[in-house]
């Protein structure tokens, strides 16, 4: 995974994992009915560090969860809520099945839950804010651009319908 501190605070993530798919929106012990999201796996402790310590004019950097390790001598498990919600200010999602690109929206979106992912390139906006003095920042999806793992025969199928040029 490669990360990039972008201008105005924007996150841009190369190869990133993506896990908690909640693209559909669906309520659940963990979620709201219709709040949309995922989380950004973090791979290592100075990574996480470099996001907490990246503050906002409040003071509160990423909210990035770490959870403990479940066995002595495992790493933490270390992981950024992203939320993803759709108005004038996107996201933009693309999703690459095979030699095929299509933009996906608000009710497309939902698939993205279902498929095998091979590649994630995402851009994460913050949000920052206080809520009774206490600061916090918020991730959300900006763009992204999402590659699915195809399997070997619909590889074969697709390659028969759209034969190279």
């Amino acid at each position: 995974m490669e990360l990039t501190f972008a201008p105005r605070g924007v996150l841009q993530i190369d190869d990133a994992r993506i896990i908690f798919r909640n693209f559909r929106g669906e309520g659940g012990k963990f979620n709201k009915e219709g709040d949309r999201n995922f989380a950004l796996i973090i791979p290592d402790q100075e990574m996480a560090e470099a996001l907490q310590e990246d503050a906002n004019k409040f003071g509160a950097g990423w909210n990035v969860k770490i959870k403990p390790p479940r066995e002595e001598g495992d790493e933490p498990f270390i992981y950024l809520p992203v939320k993803v919600k759709f108005n004038d200010r996107g996201p933009l999602i693309y999703l690459q099945s095979g030699k095929n690109r299509v933009k996906l929206d608000e009710e497309s979106v939902a698939m993205l839950d279902d498929i095998d992912i091979r590649s994630v390139d995402l851009d994460i906006r913050p949000y920052d804010d206080e809520i009774n003095g206490k600061p916090f920042r918020a991730a959300y999806l900006q763009s992204m651009c999402v590659v699915q793992e195809i399997d070997r025969f619909a590889a074969r199928f697709a390659s028969e319908e759209y034969p190279e040029e």
